[in-house]
């Protein structure tokens, strides 16, 4: 009996002698993960619109956006940025377009440690209000007054009305009220041009329009007709 508890005894120890130890070495995240998707007001994906990245660089002597990478939506409209250290990132476009017009997509995204951030834009929400009422000079409102909105690095002096139809964003008459609204995107440079219906010559215009994300501009001019 002795001679057997003493078998096993050795048996038990030769076996703790020859398995293995195995180490695990147990990383945490440091990083987390960004996804960006831009769309349309369906939610349809737009693809071939550059993304850019950017981090902010704040100090007493600086204040400004330093470029960190950029990426190209995919046919579904997805850019992926893989890993990312956490931070309060800006997300910019270049001339996401819905309809032909093209919005200015301007926005913060924060990644957070061990997780993976999906963020969906539609872009025509970086859009404001602009509301034009046209008069005349003895402030009386003026209706069926062509009213065209062309961004202002497109606009030609020399071109006819018929010219700037064509390069227009937006374009459309005024009502009995001689008022007429669009909604336009945000933070871009619009010429306002105002033209007879009838004859399509020009009456006057005014460069340097804009609003702001999801504000209303409300806006006058007055023209001369007989």
């Amino acid at each position: 009996m002795k001679s057997k508890l003493t078998l096993l005894i050795l048996l038990t120890v030769v076996f703790i002698a020859c398995k293995k130890t195995t180490n695990v070495d147990v990383k945490l995240s440091t990083s987390g993960k960004l996804t960006y998707r831009l769309t349309d007001d369906a939610g349809k994906g737009l693809a071939n619109v550059k993304v850019s990245l950017f981090d902010r660089a704040d100090g007493y002597y600086s204040n400004y956006n330093i470029l960190l990478e950029t990426r190209v939506t995919d046919p579904n409209g997805l850019a992926d940025f893989g890993d990312l250290n956490p931070n309060n990132y800006m997300l910019v476009t270049d001339s996401a377009k819905v309809n032909n017009v093209a919005y200015l997509v301007q926005e913060y995204v924060q990644v957070i440690t061990g997780a993976a951030k999906a963020k969906e834009t539609k872009v025509t929400d970086f859009s404001g209000t602009f509301a034009l009422t046209v008069r005349s000079y003895n402030n009386q409102p003026l209706k069926n007054i062509g009213v065209i909105m062309i961004p202002s690095n497109k606009f030609n002096y020399s071109s006819t009305t018929a010219a700037n139809l064509k390069v227009a964003d937006f374009s459309g008459v005024t009502n009995d009220a001689g008022l007429i609204t669009f909604r336009i995107p945000s933070a871009k440079q619009y010429l306002v041009y105002l033209y007879n219906t009838v004859t399509n010559a020009s009456y006057n215009y005014n460069n340097g329009i804009s609003v702001q994300k999801d504000a209303t501009v409300n806006y006058s001019m007055s023209i001369y007709q007989p």
